[in-house]
């Protein structure tokens, strides 16, 4: 899909629209899973970026937050087992921010481009 209006008219519709359902429920399953997200998200994430980038309106702001919700989460989940359990508040507020921050980036940067 290359963003602008596509006519997806018979089969190939269906098997994207198709695709994009499942990928997207797919997305929210993760998003749920206990550590499921650190092995799925080396190959989900750039799914989702690709996805959000090149789609319009409801499906890209869909795709943009998933992903950023599965990068925020995979950077708290691997910034607490490099910490540890016996972590301070410090480090716990540090682990939040890091979270948050890789959730933006990944929400502002897998927007599509505006067009002139």
């Amino acid at each position: 899909m290359d963003g602008a209006t596509t006519n997806l008219d018979g089969w190939r519709g269906l098997l994207a629209y198709t695709g994009l359902l499942l990928t997207g429920a797919f997305s929210i399953v993760v998003l749920f899973s206990f550590g499921g997200q650190v092995m799925v998200a080396p190959a989900l994430l750039p799914i989702q970026w690709l996805v959000a980038r090149h789609t319009r309106g409801f499906v890209s702001v869909s795709f943009s937050v998933l992903g950023g919700l599965l990068a925020a989460e995979v950077a708290w989940i691997a910034l607490a087992v490099v910490i540890g359990e016996d972590a301070s508040a410090l480090l716990v507020a540090t682990i939040l921010a890091a979270g948050l921050a890789a959730g933006w980036v990944f929400f502002k940067i897998s927007r599509p481009r505006p067009v002139s």
